[in-house]
């Protein structure tokens, strides 16, 4: 039998550097496969272009030992089988078929680099997929990770990227030869991604789809928060799709967010330090309701504070606060809010200033301020 590993180049010089390590790490995986059954594979690929000699090799293959004709019998039943799998159920495992590749022009080289490499392991492995293309798309890391409420996570992946992972978040990376891939369940994370040609790195969350090559960036879930889904980019660019459709691009400098669905807002600018600020143990808010600032908060701990009155809820606040020194943040209320703190037992509740009760008007408390 030939080579099992031997692989076609794509040009008359030889396969690339990439090629040739790609080959030896599946020669390494073929030579841990029963022989066999990798040579009952191989002659069951080419069962439809033998010529003459080469169908009397086959015959003298399977002659040779009981066990040849017993393994490639399975490969035939395990084909059968295969064929009858519904259309739709098999379409879930396809791996798309690559180009061809160009043979040589030279006959010689032709007949001793297009025998069969990977066809053997194709079937052995994958009935009606490339063994070579199979081995490709199997994943090389594939790593869970969470990080618990207040909790703050550092992580080095092996293709020299970084994850920051935010409180309550838990995310899924896979690494593949050709691409890189995150599933982001919930929670934000920041991603500084290690630009590598012909690897893109893709953040999946909910209904969209972040696609970048190198760049950094920050990707975050709370739909069961707030409903929202938002992506901000500090460095370089990125891709965001929404079920392959509504390409947006983004630069530095720019966000965007979705609802649960996918409907995409406008672009929006950044200000500056605007993109992850948990990183440096800090909160900013942008002209947002103050039950929506309590509920940021409360994504990181325990606040003591409540709100009970809708009017207290809707008033609107901004800035940048500490999510370590909490109690700053419940003594600057008053100074930045017509409200003031009064304590309720275990809890802390944010009520509206008693002259604003008085005179509401006259205090200018829809602006958010007394005079």
């Amino acid at each position: 039998m030939p080579s099992m590993t031997a692989h076609p180049p794509r040009h008359d010089f030889g396969p690339s550097a990439q090629e040739q390590a790609d080959l030896r790490e599946h020669a390494a995986f073929a030579a841990t496969q029963d022989g066999v059954a990798l040579a009952a594979a191989t002659w069951f690929s080419r069962r439809g272009n033998l010529d003459a000699q080469q169908q009397a090799d086959f015959a003298a293959w399977l002659a040779a030992d009981a066990q040849h004709a017993q393994a490639y019998a399975q490969l035939k039943d395990t084909h059968r089988a295969a064929r009858k799998i519904p259309a739709q159920v098999a379409a879930r495992w396809a791996v798309p078929p690559a180009a061809p590749a160009p043979f040589p022009r030279r006959p010689l080289l032709r007949s001793l680099r297009v025998l069969p490499y990977a066809a053997a392991a194709m079937l052995l492995l994958s009935v009606g997929a490339g063994g070579y293309q199979w081995w490709q798309q199997q994943a090389v890391f594939s790593q869970a990770y969470a990080t618990m409420r207040g909790q703050r996570l550092t992580v080095a992946l092996p293709d020299g990227s970084s994850v920051q992972l935010d409180t309550a978040t838990q995310l899924h990376v896979t690494l593949y030869r050709q691409r890189r891939e995150v599933r982001l369940a919930h929670g934000e994370a920041l991603f500084q991604v290690q630009a590598k040609q012909g690897q893109p790195f893709d953040v999946l969350s909910g209904p969209l789809k972040v696609t970048v090559v190198g760049t950094q960036f920050s990707v975050r879930n709370t739909v069961v928060h707030d409903g929202q889904l938002r992506v901000a980019v500090q460095h370089g660019q990125v891709r965001v799709a929404v079920a392959g459709k509504d390409l947006v691009d983004l630069r530095a400098g720019q966000g965007i967010s979705s609802d649960a669905s996918g409907r995409l807002s406008a672009i929006a600018s950044l200000a500056p330090g605007s993109v992850a600020p948990w990183r440096d143990g800090r909160v900013t808010f942008d002209n947002v309701p103050l039950d929506a600032a309590l509920a940021e908060f409360e994504r990181y701990g325990d606040t003591g504070l409540a709100v009970r009155d809708p009017a207290v809820a809707r008033l609107r606040i901004g800035g940048s606060f500490s999510l370590t020194q909490l109690d700053r943040f419940a003594s600057a209320l008053p100074q930045l809010l017509p409200v003031h703190v009064v304590r309720d037992g275990a809890i802390s509740e944010i009520r509206m200033a008693e002259k604003c009760l008085r005179k509401p008007l006259r205090c200018g408390c829809l602006k958010n301020k007394c005079k």
